[in-house]
Order: C-alpha cells, then structure tokens, then sequence
C-alpha cells in the first residue's frame, strides 16, 4: 500500500510538472489563417514566450485589438520601422522581398504601409479573407497575448 501512494505521489507531481501553466489551447476562428490552420482547429498558444523573447518575423502571434476577450491569430510580417509594400503576389519590405511561408497569388487588399517604433504588422495568411493590420493598422507588443506553437 505504502508503495502505491509512493508511485502515485510522484506520477502526480512529473504530471504537474510536465504541463505548463503557460501554456493555454485556444480554437482557431473563422478561415483568415487557411491554409495553416482551419476554422475550428485547437493550437497551443505559449503566454510566457514574449515575456523572455522578441517578436521575429514570421511567427504566429495570438493579440486583441479593442476588446481583450476577442483575441485574433495573424502571422507577424513586419517590424518596428519597417515600410512594407503588400502587392498582388508579394510583400515587400524596405523594397526587399519577403519569404512567406505560405505563396500570396492574386491578392485583392493591396497598399504600402509603414510600421511605428514598438510596432508589428500581422496578416493572415489567407490574404483575401483576413481582418488583420491591412485593416486595423499595426499592433503593440502589450497587445500580443503569446505565441502560437501549434
């Protein structure tokens, strides 16, 4: 018996242990972010990351824009200072062109851009069907919640 509670107290602790509070799952809503993730999908946002890291091009940031309960996933394309140019088929940034990891072709929300100190551009990459900076302007590190590490 002694044995048992033993084994049990220590399964117990490696389980606490193992699992991160800052770790949080959060459903994907609506198709902005196809074709990465799709609407209804479960992803693991790490509430923790920024708070040792910075920001880098390319990640998946989870961020509220006006209301902190309402939270969007969006891919961070641009940082502090940067003119970006998003174009039918590309994304240029300082009038270098971008890797996206996900091909832009016939983009229709097109237009130049240019980030503030202390500032990111984030877009979707489903980019004819995404509310991101294009529409709402760029957002601020406090706004940024964690990082999506799927």
């Amino acid at each position: 018996m002694k044995k048992c509670i033993i084994a049990l107290l220590g399964f117990v602790v490696i389980s606490a242990c193992s699992e991160s509070t800052n770790y949080k799952k959060m459903e994907i809503m609506g198709p902005s972010m196809e074709p990465t993730f799709k609407d209804g999908q479960i992803v693991k946002l790490d509430t923790d990351y920024y708070n040792q890291h910075e920001v880098k091009r390319n990640e998946l940031v989870c961020f509220y824009v006006d209301e902190k309960n309402k939270k969007y996933v969006k891919r961070v394309v641009g940082l502090s200072n940067e003119k970006i140019k998003v174009m039918k088929d590309k994304i240029l940034i300082n009038d270098d062109q971008v890797e996206l990891p996900v091909k832009m072709v016939d983009n229709s929300n097109v237009g130049e851009y240019e980030i503030g100190a202390n500032q990111y551009f984030v877009i979707g990459d489903n980019y004819n069907d995404s509310l991101d900076s294009r529409i709402f302007g760029t957002i601020s590190k406090e706004q940024i919640v964690g990082k999506i590490i799927e």
